[in-house]
């Protein structure tokens, strides 16, 4: 093969490369644009203030969800923001379902006028489907009288206590609803009834008595005030919550202090998201 050929065939062979490469790279970005316009319809069905969906980065692929809700700070607006962030981190764990595809997510969280009240940024990663569908003992109507058996409210009322099955993108979800009301906050703190979600689901589950993916725990005061807005999520599993100030954090995992040293709270980053930059943040409930 002389000179000439070897040219001939190295140029034709960079050619198909880069072709191949273009075609592969084209593929790619019109998957991932398919996937942040499955996942804005997801959200859009489930009633979220929702901006845009976009494709932050392609390899690895990572969303980014932009949500608007006011900037007057109040309870309601706090439970309003830990829905939304579930729904964006449960409908992104979807996408994942059946194959690998989205990486991670960062949740970008806007007020009336545009200014960025907080964000973050969390990894997805692969999770094995299963094969062969679990078999449960009880039924539905079986498995919410169990449950409520088995929870006790202590001193507080029971306002709502029912087990609901949802379709939502050809997934069945079970979730648990629980309002409470307490007649006063130090009775909350000394009966902490949150800390029974946890093993009460975990146990329903493992036991294969029931399948209950999420806990949906409100604890009012005696005025209608929210005290606490928790979500257990038997699926990930995650806690997220909001609480008001003077409840109890016995409850939950959380770091001791150190010797002689009282508690502090670290505070958030001053600077705004930085869009072309991917970073982890520390996890902030709420902006």
């Amino acid at each position: 093969m002389n000179k000439k050929m070897v040219v001939l065939f190295c140029s034709s062979f960079t050619i198909v490369a880069l072709v191949s490469f273009l075609i592969i790279n084209r593929v790619n970005a019109n998957r991932a644009e398919q996937l942040a316009e499955q996942l804005a319809d997801n959200l859009a069905l489930e009633g979220l203030p929702l901006i845009s969906v976009r494709v932050e980065e392609q390899a690895p692929l990572t969303l980014e969800v932009t949500l608007r809700y006011p900037a007057t700070d109040s309870p309601e607006r706090k439970a309003e923001i830990l829905r939304g962030r579930h729904a964006v981190r449960w409908n992104c764990a979807e996408l994942n379902h059946e194959k690998y595809q989205v990486s991670g997510y960062t949740i970008l969280i806007l007020d009336d006028v545009g200014n960025q009240l907080s964000w973050e940024h969390n990894f997805l990663y692969q999770s094995e489907p299963e094969e062969v569908p679990e078999e449960y003992t009880m039924n539905l109507k079986e498995a919410a009288i169990y449950l409520r058996e088995a929870f006790n409210p202590g001193s507080a009322r029971v306002e709502r206590f029912e087990l609901i099955q949802e379709q939502k993108n050809n997934a069945i979800v079970n979730t648990l609803y629980i309002l409470l009301v307490e007649p006063d906050q130090q009775t909350l703190n000394n009966d902490l009834p949150m800390m029974q979600i946890e093993p009460l689901i975990k146990g329903i589950n493992q036991q294969k008595l029931y399948k209950v993916d999420m806990c949906w725990l409100e604890i009012h005061g005696p005025n209608s005030e929210v005290w606490l807005d928790y979500l257990y999520d038997h699926s990930f599993p995650v806690v997220s919550w909001w609480m008001a100030d003077g409840v109890s954090t016995e409850w939950f995992p959380h770091p001791a202090p150190l010797p002689n040293q009282e508690p502090t709270m670290i505070a958030p980053p001053e600077k705004t998201y930085p869009v072309d930059t991917l970073e982890p943040t520390m996890f902030v409930p709420y902006p």
